[in-house]
């Protein structure tokens, strides 16, 4: 339990809002908390995502860790990390609680319940039939696909991706010796669109011998069409390039799309020719948990990866992500309807009060890409990194936003080709939240 540095933390953020308290016995904390009275975010059969659920203080990435590198209260609105401030589906807790009366914590005898979990959730919302003995548990994507880079992607060599692309692919390039190369995607239409003579030039290279797909694209917000998933595939294909294809953002698709599994595409060598990698934690808001999994249909790939892979899972993961994949459905469905409305909120405030920020429209995600590069210009961001020898234009970006609004973002930069002048911003939080932290972009950036 965090310390309350010597405050009724209740009683404080009943009235506090949603400001920030800094200097509470010399800390600096970040409040998003109002009328939770004590009922839980269950009313009335229905999930209350309004409510702003406060989670500073109880050691959080997105929340505490910002408020640390800025000890003096400066930051306010943790906008950039990839979690959302829900709290979880009732399910996940109450089988936790349900597990933990049980007071021992020896090894666990099988994992079958929850493999068969994993596959009739796929069935029923994804139409993806997945035989539950070809499911590798993982303690997250990051342990999976790096054992798939080690084994199809030797040290030196290539892998490909298409970019702006997760911060993380980075590291796992890094982390196996191998160097990601970029296939930069170009905006046609206010949508990034694939580059294909550029792709397949990068594919056809000889030390390009595998490829991460990311469905939905984080951060653009692609969600890859049947069309485009084939086209990539089959180029794989005909390069002798492996697909580890990243789908942990694939529950977060908005109306009008569709979620098109890498493994369920019409073409059997295509799909033998791939990896997938997934998890609960994204769609369930519970990454601390550590429970992931991936499977192929091509068991020789199976057994290749599973020769780099050790599956080292917790039982509570387990216990919560078997009880969020049989019983989370409902909460998953108001949940996604209520971020298809704050994706709405925050396009109609940018486009109303934030004339210099750029907007695209994300598909999928409950991320946004915005363009500050007018913003930028205008305060010298490429002249002041320089000068502070700081990483890169972004950088220095995200350090002014905090500075001048409170709300902390993540820069373009980490993103790789395609991400200078831009910024991720999260909208999976209460309006309330999202609705603040623009609130304060908007009088920074309009002020200048």
């Amino acid at each position: 339990m965090p310390s309350n540095n010597g405050l009724d933390r209740r009683s404080f953020l009943k009235g506090a809002g949603m400001t920030a308290l800094a200097g509470a016995a010399g800390a600096s904390k970040a409040v998003i908390a109002d009328d939770d009275d004590g009922q839980g975010l269950f009313r009335n059969g229905n999930y209350d995502f309004e409510t702003v659920y406060e989670r500073s203080g109880w050691n959080c990435s997105r929340w505490d860790s910002p408020a640390r590198r800025y000890p003096d209260g400066e930051f306010k609105y943790g906008m950039g990390v990839a979690t959302m401030d829900f709290e979880c589906a009732p399910c996940i807790t109450e089988a936790l609680a349900e597990r933990c009366k049980h007071h021992t914590w020896g090894y666990m005898s099988s994992t079958d319940s929850l493999k068969q979990a994993i596959a009739e959730f796929n069935a029923e919302r994804n139409n993806l039939e997945l035989d539950p003995s070809t499911i590798q548990l993982s303690a997250g994507v990051y342990p999976g696909m790096i054992a798939g880079i080690r084994t199809f992607s030797r040290p030196g060599s290539k892998v490909v991706q298409l970019s702006p692309a997760y911060s993380g692919f980075y590291f796992m390039a890094r982390h196996t010796y191998t160097e990601i190369v970029d296939s930069e995607m170009q905006q046609v239409d206010g949508r990034y669109e694939i580059d294909w003579d550029d792709l397949e030039a990068k594919l056809a290279d000889p030390e390009s011998q595998s490829m991460i797909v990311c469905n939905p694209q984080n951060p653009t917000g692609n969600v890859w069409t049947e069309d485009e998933l084939l086209k990539i595939g089959q180029m794989c294909l005909e390069n002798d390039v492996v697909v580890l294809a990243d789908e942990i953002h694939s529950d977060f698709v908005r109306p009008g799309h569709e979620y098109v599994p890498f493994a369920r595409l019409p073409d059997k060598a295509v799909v033998d020719n791939s990896l997938s990698f997934n998890s609960g934690s994204k769609t369930f808001n519970m990454a601390g948990m550590k429970n992931a999994y991936w499977h192929s249909t091509d068991p020789t790939l199976l057994s290749r990866v599973q020769h780099f892979h050790f599956s080292s899972v917790s039982t509570l993961g387990c216990v919560a992500s078997e009880a969020a994949y049989r019983d989370g459905g409902e909460w998953l469905d108001q949940l996604l309807a209520y971020l298809d409305d704050n994706h709405k909120f925050t396009e109609d405030y940018i486009a109303k009060n934030m004339p210099s920020v750029g907007y695209n429209r994300p598909e999928g995600t409950y991320l946004t890409w915005l363009d500050f590069s007018e913003t930028m210009d205008k305060i010298g961001a490429a002249e002041m990194a320089e000068k502070k020898e700081m990483q890169s234009p972004e950088v220095y970006m995200q350090d002014w936003l905090v500075m001048n609004s409170g709300v902390y973002l993540n820069p373009g930069s980490n993103y790789g080709l395609g991400g200078p002048g831009r910024m991720r911003f999260n909208v999976g939080s209460s309006r309330k939240v999202v609705k603040a932290a623009l609130d304060l972009v908007a009088e920074a950036v309009n002020n200048v």
